[in-house]
């Protein structure tokens, strides 16, 4: 509860808006897994 919502982009609902980390809907809340969302979500916005 108090996620945001993202697809497997890491794009929310909002166009051009990105989420990653432990804010997010992802599975598991570890450093690594944050660090990797975090380079999806930037390479996602090109």
């Amino acid at each position: 509860m108090g996620e945001i919502i993202i697809d497997a982009k890491c794009e929310t609902s909002v166009k051009g808006v990105f989420a990653a980390g432990d804010c997010t809907t992802v599975p598991y809340k570890q450093i690594i897994i944050a660090t990797g969302e975090g380079a999806k979500a930037s390479l996602s916005s090109f």
